[in-house]
């Protein structure tokens, strides 16, 4: 019998569905890559013309012109590529890792916020002195442990109510 919930999708379906936002960077990824493959096969083409007026001194000096002009192109879309791809995914890895730290520091604070009501209980339950004659008798270690307990619960508030630290 499985017992998986049929509502929540699992990592590989989750995965699997294309959002508005990547079908758009899919289209422009591919009109990017033909427009790129075209200027490098142009220049390919080129290449390969100049090569037949080897003979001819006033062709050659022209075809050396449009080649430059043209490998300078190709190089553009060749730099374009071996540049944008390593820092697209450097920028997705370091957005990833901000996602990750801003969701840890609100699992943080969740946790500070329980933790200083857990501290409040337990101040409810400590026993607060009776007269001034059992006051000296009581201002023993059960005080300094109430004592301390304030102060970690009042630090923990703190902490909690902090705000996050957005880039």
């Amino acid at each position: 019998m499985d017992n998986r919930d049929t509502n929540n999708p699992g990592p590989t379906e989750a995965r699997s569905q294309w959002s508005p936002e990547l079908i758009l960077q899919a289209f422009k990824e591919i009109v990017t890559a033909v427009l790129g493959l075209m200027l490098v096969g142009w220049t390919v083409y080129l290449t390969h013309r100049t090569f037949n007026y080897v003979g001819d001194p006033a062709k050659v000096a022209d075809a050396k012109d449009v080649l430059m002009l043209a490998l300078g192109l190709a190089g553009v879309v060749v730099g374009y590529y071996f540049g944008r791809v390593p820092a697209d995914m450097h920028a997705t890895q370091a957005q990833q890792q901000a996602n990750a730290a801003s969701t840890h520091a609100e699992q943080m604070r969740g946790q500070a916020q329980q933790t200083a009501e857990q501290i409040d209980q337990l101040l409810d339950n400590i026993p607060a002195p009776a007269s001034v004659v059992d006051r000296d008798a009581a201002a023993g270690p059960t005080q300094d442990v109430g004592a301390e307990l304030r102060r970690l619960r009042d630090h923990l508030r703190r902490t909690a109510q902090a705000p996050a630290h957005r880039s």
